[in-house]
């Protein structure tokens, strides 16, 4: 194990195996040269003089002088169980105004710098520095604006054709950034594209009459990438990123893999205020309108369902038990009673955590502010539910299922023969309110969807 020091002291260390890691990595940190049951502070602190985060947990060293963050809890601190990164998940920020926006400018960094130190009688006896990084070294990363799309593409180290992914984000819009799955994807040696979809230059300001040709022509770009093996594309979305991944799935047979956080299994209407009835269209037409989106004590018996039995791949579901936005983990069962009914043919799960809610995502940045964060789109506080070391929990556990099931089900077995991807797939059925069978959401099929797409972005007013 290296030692990585930064000491005044020249007897108590701090030990870290590596220097440089990705956040989504656990660290294993101990303290050790101290005195027998000493009592001390470990604390971490990142980000700029006038407002850091900041996080502090005191622990009572063993018969041997050490603190062990792997198997000791805190005796007090910003979090309480045993947890390696309980100090990294449980920091806040010092000058925060308990209102943060959804878009922190944070998450568009790509490694912060942390310093830990230990301290004993109030005096600082030891520290050490450790690099977390969004993405790992060797991932190139660069801007997509061909065919009218706007997004960043994440192409991994080594030469050939990669498994690759789609990655969409929720109802603030924009970019996925590297901090969230697009960046830890590609550090695993996937191909990412990280696509906005409205709130980018370029693309509608709201949630509002989106057309799914333009995920097509996503796609269809995509899969023409010399560094993407098109037969081994997925898609992953979080919450109405899921919802659209999971629709997706159904009109477009080239995705063999659909991730979906805290999913819907109907489509909602568009975001975020009466104005935006409809969120997506195809063939120029509303794919489904509801009357508002589901809430925790709303039914769903009126909404139009998503026909997932059509995906042409794996389905993996993660949702949180507490979530207090939508009420993702009976959607999700819902999604998966649906793909039992109907006998799909591909593998299916779903993962549901306790004490977590619409804030599951890669794992160990802050879970602080989960019910403090005000939406982009309407300034509103969001309360997104479960608790800050349920959520942490939540993301460590589905983060490393996550990467296991995509690995199984995208890089372990390539597939011969890709299927096309210039057009969705004609005839796409859901379940229309009030009645027992589905109806088209087009129709008739929609052709050449690529170009489509192209020319809609051209002429659109945005």
């Amino acid at each position: 194990m290296a030692t990585v020091r930064l000491q005044p002291s020249a007897r108590v260390v701090i030990e870290l195996p590596h220097d440089d890691v990705l956040v989504d990595e656990s660290i294993p940190i101990v303290v050790s040269g101290l005195e027998p049951k000493a009592v001390v502070t470990v604390r971490a602190r990142s980000g700029p003089e006038e407002n850091p985060w900041m996080s502090s947990a005191a622990f009572t060293a063993d018969a041997a002088g050490r603190v062990d963050l792997t198997r000791m809890a805190p005796d007090a601190g910003s979090y309480k169980d045993v947890d390696p990164m309980g100090l990294f998940w449980s920091a806040s920020r010092v000058g925060s105004d308990g209102a943060d926006s959804f878009d922190d400018g944070r998450i568009l960094v790509t490694a912060e710098l942390w310093t830990l130190t230990a301290e004993t009688g109030g005096s600082v006896v030891a520290s050490a520095r450790i690099r977390r990084r969004a993405v790992a070294p060797g991932v190139r990363v660069f801007p997509v604006r061909d065919s009218g799309l706007v997004g960043s593409f994440y192409e991994p180290a080594g030469p050939g054709r990669h498994p690759a992914f789609l990655v969409l984000g929720g109802s603030g819009g924009g970019i996925p950034p590297p901090l969230g799955p697009a960046g830890g994807l590609a550090s695993r040696g996937y191909a990412v594209l990280s696509l906005a979809y409205f709130r980018a230059p370029g693309l509608p300001s709201t949630l509002s009459n989106i057309p799914l040709e333009y995920f097509a022509a996503a796609l269809k770009w995509m899969s023409a990438h010399p560094s993407v093996d098109p037969s081994r594309v997925g898609v992953i979305g979080l919450s109405r990123g899921a919802e659209l991944a999971l629709l997706l799935g159904t009109i477009l047979p080239g995705f063999r893999a659909v991730v979906a956080y805290m999913p819907s299994n109907v489509i909602v209407r568009g975001c975020c205020d009466a104005g935006t009835p409809v969120a997506w269209t195809l063939g120029g037409r509303a794919v489904a309108s509801a009357p508002s989106a589901p809430t925790r004590r709303s039914g769903m018996s009126d909404r139009p369902e998503i026909p997932v039995e059509r995906i042409n791949g794996a389905v993996l579901l993660i949702s949180g038990r507490d979530d207090e936005v939508w009420p993702s983990t009976a959607m999700a069962d819902a999604i998966m009673s649906r793909l039992r009914r109907h006998r799909f043919a591909h593998p299916f799960e779903h993962l549901a955590y306790d004490h977590a809610g619409h804030g599951i995502g890669r794992p160990f940045t802050s879970t602080m502010d989960l019910n403090s964060r005000r939406h982009p789109l309407t300034g509103r506080l969001m309360r997104m539910g479960g608790t800050p070391s349920g959520t942490a929990r939540a993301r460590a556990e589905s983060w490393r299922r996550m990467l296991a099931f995509v690995d199984e089900h995208l890089r372990d077995s390539a597939r011969p023969n890709p299927e096309p991807v210039t057009e969705p797939e004609p005839g796409t059925r859901t379940r229309q309110p009030g009645t027992r069978n589905p109806e088209p959401l087009s129709p008739e099929p929609v052709r050449n969807a690529a170009a489509q797409a192209s020319a809609r972005q051209s002429n659109r007013s945005r």
